[in-house]
């Protein structure tokens, strides 16, 4: 067998694809044999095989484990897995790898090893852990090995069990990276899987937190010295490259351990944070010079300096250890201990003000904020790259975006003062842009660029705080603006322009729309300056008021209809939701323009039918085209044509399900009543492709889109008839007794729960009472069966409204029900009392608590009768201990056992609980902390965690209330289920205040004893509930 797998792995590597194919499938079938893997590893061990075809046969091997292995593994395949003595001989024969003179066999074969003891160790491979240790002090070379398994097995599979383990290597590890006997790499190894050490132990420092408190202090210890020391070590010399990777590990190191374990690191935070910021200032220089000015006299040594050579090959630099740094001083900076480093009062008016640190670090910051020269070639290669680095959420990561990161960080901990410290350095750079523009420096956009690039990153639109913006206008943005030569420093005066918009006066935000405007549908400008000025179209659409955007609307518009076909998958989003915004300045304007819109969004789905983020911006302008009374209508003939061609052609299910998606956009974007003739000629066929498939992307699609055909058009489904005599109803309630059969996914009708509650808020009067019985019958008996509660918290809504409606038939209908030998009574509250606090949206929330109330008050024995589970019962088995699956099922949770009227009354003061903290949060009232418990409050790690005493200018007190009340909402409703549905802003119970209507419920219930609330439900209530029951019933 072994010639076998030699001759398939050797074809593996052919340049000829046929034959590579062939040699793939032929291990796929190789790997069937049990033996393959003492196969495998015997060419592994025969130098005669080839550096490439061992190596090929190792990362074969490191495969074959995660597939045939073990049962347990996330990527086991069918198949027969070695038997026990099989298995020996293979650990045996990879082990040996570790210390073969080939670097990268050894490095593969440590990655074999670790796979294997994921599952071996230690019932089947006891000896691992003392094999390993005897490598790691051994010479450099297999002690390099030993780590490299560590630094994959320790990360991955070490727990809570393996803790001594844990303390017999640590050890180990200090004395490799502190013994000048190894080599760098062997010491940035140790290093790393210290960090991964820190991260076990701080992962149990909630549950065990005794045990933390104990084996920390001493390892920090032992180890911060050694640390600092590289810190602090000068980056001179021939051997930067191990001084940065050591430094780099270190800081990665430091930075698990203020995530993990904040309070052990405290005492040493300001040693650190002295060391850090030493490194940024003496880096700064050198950065700038080697990446940055690429012209510079200094270029050269300052390369060599911060580029080096690693082992691999692969080039080297310092960007790892800067971005490091940058995450450490921002976690640092979230920590009560350190802000007096940041921030400090003012003697004599109290204000939060800029400490000198946190001025010389904004002004540090914004110096390495400059693009790279290595930015510019690879937007030039590739102005996709360009469009994902200047978004919010681009998925590269550089040393800019790390600055992006800790100047967002600071803002949100110090906002004033970091205003005043950016005000004050944005100032310092623009005097040397303009010494540099005078002197014909080309350089200088680079310095006003980055200046309003961090303005712009740190205070967004509140740019018009920072002091001294008319300074910047003057001294940076109108020189950018003008310099066609620089078109990403043109391209950022339009930027920083549209986020500053509100602050401009009308004359000079009026000329930027224009020029904003004439940008867009410039095609001889720079690709650059023209998708900064879309986005900059974006922001002027928002932020200014309607008159002064609207006499450019129509050019914007057109401008976009030109750039958006020329554009790319992955830029085309910038463009299209710029359209979005624009077309919301003005409604005949937009009505003016409908076929250029149309051709533009219905165009872009069409091609790239299944990008997400493209086709939900689509369905957003869809949507507005829709509620247009004066674009709808030849909007729709332009685009239905295309979507029901991808509803009832497509081939491909995402397409469809794209298609479908679209049509529910111009349903809930409609009239109510649609158009006369629109559900005869949409419904029909819609109807008849989610009968056919049984793909749940469409399924899903189908179920929102009937929702809103049922929300909008109720009666003519109910009138509707096909050939058959079957109506539109009954259509809809088959399709939902298809969805919810019992081996039907659960996932495919995750959306059934709001169409069922549609039917009941629209369908009343239209459905005959035993066809309304039998779709009751239908989703209780499938809620029955439920496995996830994300499932039953979706069918919630749906009794939610039956009960708030018509409480007593409710109980009625259901009790009269059996399923399964359950009353559809017993098997709905069940899932109700237990996925209550899993059901999703603010209306659905307050229909779900009104609706309980009723059920409550209407004192029906059968609820009475019924028993549910009540409060965790403590698992001694489990107490102090982080719980694997494997625990939960040997030890699972156990409740008490209580009536189904007391787990309401339990429910409801929760629910109470927890509107009353948003209503602080809303009013800027007490605060949060007023409405926890002085156990919770004991839980806290001393002053490394935040409480009520918030210094001025952090985020807390009354600043964070009024955070978290914008982003909450004026009114807690901001939620998508009642965006544009009337019948739920109609609903009485979406205007009541759910406080008074659950104060009033229980005020009553107290009072005339419903349910015999007093002897039976009181008892059973917590000391926190029955204090929540007396402040609602004084």
């Amino acid at each position: 067998m072994e010639r076998q797998v030699f001759e398939a792995l050797q074809g593996t590597l052919s340049a000829d694809d046929a034959t590579r194919r062939t040699s793939e499938q032929a291990l796929d079938q190789l790997e069937q044999n049990t033996g393959f893997a003492l196969a495998a590893v015997n060419v592994a061990l025969a130098e005669e095989a080839g550096p490439a075809v061992r190596q090929a046969a190792v990362v074969q091997l490191r495969g074959y484990v995660g597939r045939h292995w073990s049962i347990g593994s996330t990527k086991y395949l069918p198949g027969p897995i070695p038997d026990q003595q099989a298995k020996a001989q293979v650990r045996e024969k990879v082990f040996s790898l570790l210390v073969c003179s080939d670097r990268r066999l050894r490095a593969v074969a440590a990655a074999v090893v670790a796979a294997m003891a994921q599952f071996d160790w230690p019932d089947e491979w006891p000896q691992l852990f003392s094999q390993l240790l005897d490598l790691l002090r051994a010479d450099n070379t297999q002690a390099q090995a030993a780590l490299s398994v560590f630094s994959e097995w320790v990360n991955s599979d070490m727990s809570e069990q393996q803790l001594d383990q844990v303390g017999v290597l640590l050890p180990e590890l200090r004395h490799i990276f502190s013994s000048g006997g190894y080599g760098s790499s062997t010491r940035v190894l140790a290093m790393r899987v210290f960090s991964d050490c820190i991260d076990i132990i701080a992962s149990m420092a909630v549950a065990r937190r005794e045990f933390v408190d104990a084996h920390i202090p001493p390892i920090l210890g032992e180890w911060m010295d050694l640390i600092l020391d590289v810190l602090r070590q000068p980056l001179v010399g021939s051997d930067n490259g191990s001084v940065i990777s050591l430094k780099t590990e270190c800081t990665k190191a430091l930075v698990k351990a203020i995530i993990g374990i904040p309070r052990h690191l405290g005492p040493y935070c300001p040693s650190i944070l002295e060391a850090l910021w030493s490194q940024l200032r003496d880096l700064q220089e050198p950065y700038i010079h080697a990446f940055v000015y690429p012209d510079s006299d200094h270029n050269e040594s300052a390369t060599n300096m911060l580029v080096y050579c690693e082992e691999d090959g692969d080039a080297g630099s310092i960007d790892g250890y800067l971005c490091g740094i940058f995450e450490w001083i921002s976690r640092a900076a979230e920590t009560k201990p350190m802000r007096k480093f940041f921030t400090a009062k003012n003697a004599e008016s109290g204000a939060a003000e800029p400490t000198p640190f946190l001025c010389q670090l904004t002004a540090s910051l914004v110096c390495y904020a400059q693009i790279t020269a290595e930015m510019i070639d690879d937007w030039t290669d590739d102005m996709d790259l360009f469009v994902a680095d200047e978004d919010e959420e681009g998925y590269r990561f550089n040393v800019r975006i790390a600055v992006q990161e800790i100047l967002q960080t600071l803002q949100d901990a110090f906002a004033q003062p970091l205003v005043l410290a950016l005000g004050r350095a944005a100032q310092e750079r623009s005097d040397l842009a303009r010494q540099w523009r005078l002197a014909q420096n080309p350089s200088w956009w680079l310095v006003s660029e980055a200046v309003l690039w961090a303005v712009g990153t740190a205070t967004d639109s509140e740019a018009s705080s920072v002091p001294g913006l008319s300074s910047l206008l003057d001294s940076d943005v109108w020189p950018l603006a003008q310099s066609t030569e620089f078109p990403y420093g043109q391209g950022r005066a339009f930027i920083f322009a549209s986020h500053v918009a509100q602050a401009l006066l009308p004359d000079t935000a009026s000329a930027f729309v224009g020029a904003a405007a004439n940008a867009v549908a410039d095609a001889q400008l720079h690709a650059a300056v023209r998708l900064s000025a879309v986005r900059a179209v974006g922001n002027f659409c928002r932020h200014l008021p309607a008159n002064l955007v609207r006499p450019h609307q129509a050019h914007f518009i057109n401008g976009l209809s030109t750039i958006i076909p020329q554009l790319s998958e992955d830029s085309a989003h910038v463009a299209l939701e710029a359209l979005h915004t624009a077309l919301r300045v003005d409604q005949d304007v937009t009505a003016s323009l409908e076929p250029i819109i149309g051709d533009v969004a219905v165009g872009v789905w069409q091609r790239y039918p299944g990008d997400v983020l493209l086709t939900s911006i689509v369905i957003d302008i869809v949507e507005d085209m829709a509620a247009n009374a004066g674009a709808r209508d030849a909007f729709s003939r332009r685009a239905l044509p295309a979507i029901g061609a991808a509803i009832t052609q497509a081939s491909d299910g995402m397409v469809i399900s794209s298609g479908i998606d679209l049509l529910a956009a111009l349903l809930k974007g409609g009239p109510s009543p649609l158009p006369a003739g629109y559900t005869d000629a949409v419904f029909p066929a819609l109807m008849r492709v989610l009968a056919a498939s049984s793909d749940s992307e469409v399924l899903q699609s189908g179920q929102a889109c009937l929702k809103y055909f049922v929300q909008k058009d109720a009666e003519r489904i109910a009138l509707w008839h096909d050939e058959h005599g079957m109506s539109g109803l009954e259509h809809i309630v088959r399709f939902v007794a298809v969805l919810l059969s019992p081996d039907a996914s659960e996932s495919a009708a995750l959306f059934v729960g709001d169409l069922v509650a549609k039917i009941v808020q629209k369908c009343s009067t239209y459905i005959a009472s035993a066809d309304f019985a039998e779709l009751v019958r239908i989703v209780t008996t499938r809620l029955a069966t439920a496995r996830t509660s994300s499932f039953c918290a979706s069918i919630i809504p749906f009794y939610a409204q039956l009960a708030a409606r018509h409480p007593t038939e409710t109980a009625t209908l259901l009790g009269g029900m059996d399923i399964d030998g359950q009353s559809g009574l017993e098997v709905v509250l069940l899932a109700w009392l237990k996925s209550y606090l899993d059901v999703q949206g603010y209306y659905n929330r307050k229909v779900s608590a009104v609706a309980l109330t009723r059920l409550f008050s209407i004192n029906d024995a059968r609820v009475g009768a019924l028993v549910v589970p009540g409060d965790l019962i403590p698992n001694a088995a489990n107490n102090g201990k982080i719980v694997t699956r494997s625990m939960s099922r040997t030890n699972p949770d156990q409740f008490t056992q209580i009536p189904a009227p007391a787990k309401i009354i339990k429910l409801l003061l929760a629910e109470i609980d927890m509107d009353v903290e948003s209503t602080f949060a809303r009013s800027g009232g007490a605060g949060l902390s007023a409405v926890i418990d002085e156990t919770d409050a004991a839980d806290a790690d001393d002053d490394w965690e935040d409480d009520g005493d918030e210094d001025p200018g952090t985020f807390g007190g009354a600043a964070g209330l009024e955070y978290l009340a914008e982003f909450a909402g004026d009114d807690g409703d901001g939620d998508d289920d009642d965006d544009g549905d009337e019948d739920i802003q109609a609903d009485p119970i979406y205007n009541q205040d759910l406080n008074e209507v659950l104060g009033a419920f229980l005020r009553q219930a107290v009072q005339d004893d419903q349910c015999n609330f007093c002897a039976s439900i009181a008892p059973l209530l917590t000391s926190r509930e029955q204090a929540t029951l007396n402040k609602v019933c004084p």
